[in-house]
């Protein structure tokens, strides 16, 4: 594997490198005349996501319509799940829990968001922004 460039985007607060690597024989990559293609390795420092200033504005915007917005009957809780502030987010639904502190692969709604299925309404999360609310989770999902 041979890096080919490195980009750093300052994004709400936080670094987020975008590496360019060049593997050959990748398939489904773009290619170029000797074979090679390229793909894009995306990495978080953990310990640099913040809910306020990177989780939230996700969940505002990809989330809130089902689960926090205000229409003319109240407040839209579906399941019983709220995510606009973080205590709402860390309480759940009426399911139980939807995120496990530390570990992506119990969290329900990080679950959900990677298979698709939430946001019901809506275009799909990009994966930069699920990689952003992962990051958030394996670092311990902290109230930053």
């Amino acid at each position: 594997m041979v890096a080919v460039g490195v980009v750093v985007i300052a994004a709400a607060a936080s670094v987020v490198s975008l590496s360019a690597v060049s593997q050959p024989g990748l398939a489904g990559g773009g290619s170029s005349n000797n074979g090679s293609s390229s793909r894009w390795a995306i990495a978080f420092p953990q310990d640099t996501v913040s809910f306020a200033e990177d989780v939230a504005p996700i969940f505002r915007q990809r989330c809130a319509k089902c689960h926090g917005a205000e229409d003319e009957d109240g407040v839209r809780a579906e399941a019983g799940l709220m995510l606009l502030t973080y205590e709402q987010v860390m309480a759940g639904s009426e399911f139980g829990t939807v995120i496990e502190a530390g570990d992506p692969e119990k969290s329900y709604l990080l679950e959900m968001i990677v298979e698709g299925d939430m946001p019901e309404e809506g275009d799909p999360v990009p994966e930069e922004e699920i990689e952003i609310i992962r990051a958030w989770v394996e670092a311990g999902a902290p109230n930053n």
